[in-house]
């Protein structure tokens, strides 16, 4: 119920009620459609007379991000979480991270708790960057986003610094989408690990600030997840290089919903299902499950990749569990200590996904060719 709960929250949803609405193909250069990745894609065309472009198979990606609920709860972390996350988004279809573009939409600055945010929010935005060898090449600020409500009082927005982030496909033959591929493949968590044992939780993961404490619980609280800048850097490499090596065949990393939220999107992206194991562990299953936090990335790995992926593993130093492998069974089954905690069929899940904002909407969305 909750996985189904969080499909339904257009924030999480498909948006293909709106972007099926214009011309996505402008010139047939989209090099992935509208929902099948996790940045899109655009090719970079030939030009005449000699030089680097002249027979590029090259293509820019973009993306943008902002976790606005971690904003409005510590608006540091906020600001690092929106640059990571598009970093990672760009690094999840092949693309090197350039440059960023920010929007920064806040409240009045002139209230102590509205300057607040703001210069906290762009002191996080400056040290992801930073760590991240993005500059910011440009933007625009927008303050006082504020409504008076009948009885006088303001009612500040979110404090929302909209994260545009460009990068670089060296070669679009590699690009990845978030589908999985085939039946059969190892499905492989990169980053920070599900918790196992009896340690203490990890920092980097929480329920805080989490779209199920919004959504199934109506609670916007908490501190939310420190923010790893140093293995965000070091997981998006490696993935970008496992990409370019043909070691990878699809990536979809870990935002709004957790794991099972990203692991839904690539069986709905994809029509096919997953069978996932989660360790044996004193935290709570929803944490496991729908707990955020930055630098984890599905991917999927074709059993003749197998060597080759721990070895490129190994000598990278990069954390990563093997959870389970793609279905041809069209069901997603997530289980612990071989018990059953969720199995619920694509088509019901698909159906929540694509369906959530055309219903709100009072309209009926084709289903997709």
């Amino acid at each position: 119920e909750a996985l189904l709960e969080l499909l339904d929250d257009p924030t999480i949803a498909s948006k293909r009620w709106v972007y099926r609405q214009y011309d996505h193909q402008v010139q047939a250069n989209t090099v992935i459609p509208p929902g099948g990745a996790d940045a899109a894609v655009v090719r970079l065309r030939p030009q005449q007379g000699e030089g680097s472009l002249a027979a590029a198979n090259r293509g820019v990606a973009a993306v943008v991000d902002c976790p606005n609920r971690w904003v409005a709860l510590d608006p540091e972390r906020g600001g690092m979480a929106a640059v990571a996350e598009a970093a990672r988004n760009l690094s999840c279809v092949g693309a090197e991270p350039l440059a960023v573009t920010d929007n920064l939409n806040f409240p009045s600055p002139e209230t102590p708790t509205g300057y607040w945010q703001l210069a906290l929010a762009c002191r996080g935005l400056s040290a992801a960057c930073s760590a991240l060898d993005t500059p910011v090449t440009g933007g625009n600020v927008s303050l006082y986003n504020e409504t008076r409500l009948p009885d006088g009082r303001m009612q500040p927005i979110h404090p929302t610094p909209v994260v545009g982030m460009v990068g670089l496909v060296h070669d679009l033959a590699q690009v990845r989408g978030q589908a999985w591929r085939e039946a059969g493949d190892a499905i492989w968590l990169l980053g920070v690990p599900l918790e196992a044992g009896e340690a203490p939780a990890d920092p980097r993961l929480s329920l805080a600030g989490s779209s199920y404490l919004e959504r199934v619980h109506g609670a916007v609280t908490g501190r939310p997840p420190e923010i790893d800048l140093a293995l965000e850097r070091s997981v998006q490499g490696f993935l970008r290089q496992a990409i370019a090596k043909g070691l990878v065949r699809s990536a979809h990393d870990l935002s709004d919903g957790g794991l099972a939220v990203a692991a839904a999107e690539c069986c709905i992206a994809s029509g096919l299902g997953a069978h996932l194991e989660i360790p044996v562990s004193r935290t709570r299953v929803d944490r496991l499950l729908f707990a955020e936090g930055g630098a984890r990335i599905l991917v999927s790995v074709a059993p003749a990749q197998t060597v080759a992926w721990q070895e490129a593993l190994d000598a990278a130093g990069v954390p990563a569990q093997c959870l389970g492998v793609v279905a041809a069974e069209t069901e997603l089954q997530i289980q612990q200590a071989a018990q059953p905690l969720l199995r619920l069929p694509v088509a019901q899940l698909a159906a929540q996904f694509e369906q959530a904002i055309p219903r709100r909407m009072g309209v009926d969305l084709p289903p997709t060719a």
